[in-house]
């Protein structure tokens, strides 16, 4: 006979407790001991990880001594498990626990776990129940008396609301006054909109220890919550004079200048709390990101927040998470240079970073630092062999450097560690070998592998870009060409080198007015000009019947470009070539 896979049993849950309920009857003495046995063996394979057979056996002893509370406890576990929300199939699991529940109370870990079932189940009154009688049975047990006490104040009246307090001032009697003691009873007071003794309740909490730094900081949080700012800025200030070196206080005082729109004073103390030598690297790095965060679009903060860094990381210099925010930032400041300075550092602290060596390397390409962003992915495939996309790194540097051969055993190194269904970087590795066959005067092949790219992702606007572009040099299939600029353009509207290769396809196909509108854009939106786009401008310019200002792009483009032979006869000859 096959036996039954374990979510099969689920099927039959239901219909196994309908027959127990049913022949429900007194066991024999020789049932007794076959179900003790069961029980046991079941017990036994289960500390051996086979919950089937447990389950299974389980069930036999269950049927054979239905009055054995353990063994129905004990099933009660698997016949939940696999409910799959089934309420009757819940409600006898439930039942079995309770049984065991009644005859059983002294077995504090069943009871336990009976009382969360309820909650989990929302039978308030039923975990309430439970939880009443534990607290009676473990008074020092200060999880059951937390447990019995939030029972009561959910979804319970004033009345259970009141004894809820009273079991919060029951705990506090033994182990003192604490903040999350009094933050329980505030919750409490807070859902009665009682805001006297929530101001009652924090005034006691400061009361007992007059001078706890922590207990001025939360009562300046309450007060402040209620607008008592006079008097959340008296326990603020008490703070930071008793501890001067308390990054608590400090930051607590900031975010209360917060509140009130004082940015000047919020500026000063958050610089105050993190220059504080106490305060842990962990929380420094919460609120230097916090603060990163509202300041970095000012441009006049960035002098600041770089000193702010530079005091925390001369006082934390081997904290990874600090490097990297730091070079994370300076990214966003466009300073290039600094950040990878500072992921150098932070890879030097680990260099098990496999996302820090690909930002490693991509700075360096930003700043067209070859050689370097070389070095970096060549470093990073030391710790991470198995890295595609920086095969298609190292494949696309070479490519830039002239190396066609050494480019094309990098991305066939990342073709074959890429896993068929990232279609993403398989499209991306192919458009790459696709402008390494260009480079290389390959036209036919080039083409061959844009379609490939495109084949795996149709949305890969890089390949659609390159391969429109050069369609376009080629003079080939210029319908194609325009088809696939067009919907880079539709996505990527002010993107000067795709403004720049749909000019030039609308030049191909003879569009000269568009032309130049086009190009005329791409200027608008572009920093700092190259020979290519002034030498587009030029064609563009000399066809659509402007011929002295066609000249003046070649001019510029032959200042950036002077071994281009083309452009030295355009301006020699001030007319257009056809190559």
């Amino acid at each position: 006979m096959k036996k039954l896979p374990f979510i099969v049993l689920a099927i039959m849950a239901l219909g196994f407790l309908t027959a127990i309920a049913k022949a429900r009857r007194g066991p024999t003495e020789q049932d007794v001991r076959k179900a003790d046995y069961l029980y046991l063996e079941a017990l036994r394979v289960k500390s051996q990880g086979n919950g089937d057979a447990a389950f299974e056996l389980l069930q036999r002893a269950r049927e054979l001594n239905p009055e054995d509370e353990e063994i129905g406890e004990e099933l009660a576990g698997y016949v939940l498990s696999i409910s799959e929300g089934d309420s009757m199939v819940v409600a006898e699991g439930v039942e079995m626990m309770r049984e065991y529940y009644e005859k059983n109370p002294g077995d504090y870990f069943a009871s336990v776990k009976y009382a969360l079932l309820n909650e989990q189940l929302l039978n308030r009154d039923e975990a309430l129940r439970v939880w009443k009688d534990l607290h009676s049975r473990y008074p020092e047990r200060e999880e059951v008396t937390y447990r019995y006490a939030q029972t009561l104040g959910l979804g319970g009246g004033e009345e259970d609301r009141n004894k809820a307090i009273a079991v919060y001032d029951s705990l506090e009697a033994l182990t003192g006054k604490s903040i999350p003691l009094s933050t329980k009873k505030i919750q409490l007071y807070y859902n009665a909109n009682d805001t006297s003794s929530i101001l009652s309740e924090v005034d006691e909490l400061r009361a007992s220890s007059p001078n706890s730094v922590d207990y001025l900081v939360f009562s300046g949080d309450i007060y402040s919550m209620f607008k008592h700012n006079e008097e959340a800025k008296g326990f603020y200030d008490k703070a930071c004079d008793i501890d001067p070196s308390s990054g608590l206080a400090y930051y607590s005082r900031a975010q209360f200048y917060k509140s009130l729109g004082d940015s000047a004073a919020f500026d000063s103390e958050v610089f105050q709390a993190l220059k504080q030598d106490n305060l842990d690297v962990d929380t420094k790095l919460v609120i230097l990101r916090s603060y990163i965060q509202e300041m970095y679009n000012d441009s006049v903060q960035q002098p600041r927040i770089r000193q702010l860094f530079d005091v925390i990381i001369d006082q934390h210099p081997h904290e990874h998470d600090l490097h990297d925010m730091y070079a994370r930032y300076l990214i966003i400041a466009k300073d290039y240079a600094g950040a990878a300075a500072q992921e150098e550092l932070t890879l030097d602290l680990d260099p098990a970073d496999e996302e820090g060596w690909e930002m490693l390397t991509s700075l360096y390409l930003q700043e067209e630092n070859l050689e370097k962003a070389e070095e970096a992915v060549i470093r990073s495939l030391r710790y991470y062999p198995e890295n595609a996309k920086q095969y298609l790194v190292l494949g696309s540097i070479y490519s830039q450097q002239g190396k066609r051969d050494m480019a094309s055993m990098e991305y066939e190194k990342g073709l074959a560690l890429t896993d068929s269904t990232d279609v993403t970087l398989l499209s991306s590795i192919y458009g790459a070998i696709g402008d390494n066959f260009y480079a290389g005067e390959m036209a036919d092949s080039a083409f061959v592998y844009y379609k490939k790219a495109l084949l795996y992702n149709p949305t890969n606007y890089l390949a659609l870009n390159n391969c429109a572009y050069y369609l376009a040099c080629e003079g080939k299939d210029l319908d194609e060409a325009l088809s696939m600029i067009e919907k880079v353009m539709a996505v990527e509207t002010d993107n000067p080198t795709s403004m720049d290769t749909y000019a030039w396809v609308l030049f191909k196909r003879k569009d000269y007015a568009k032309a130049r509108e086009v190009i005329d854009g791409t200027f608008e939106l572009t920093e700092e000009d190259s020979a290519d786009l002034l030498e587009h401008a030029g064609d563009i310019y000399f066809m659509d019947g402007e011929p002295e200002q066609a000249v003046e792009f070649w001019k510029s483009a032959l200042k950036l470009d002077p071994d281009n032979e083309l452009l030295g006869r355009k301006v020699k000859h001030k007319t257009y070539f056809f190559k």
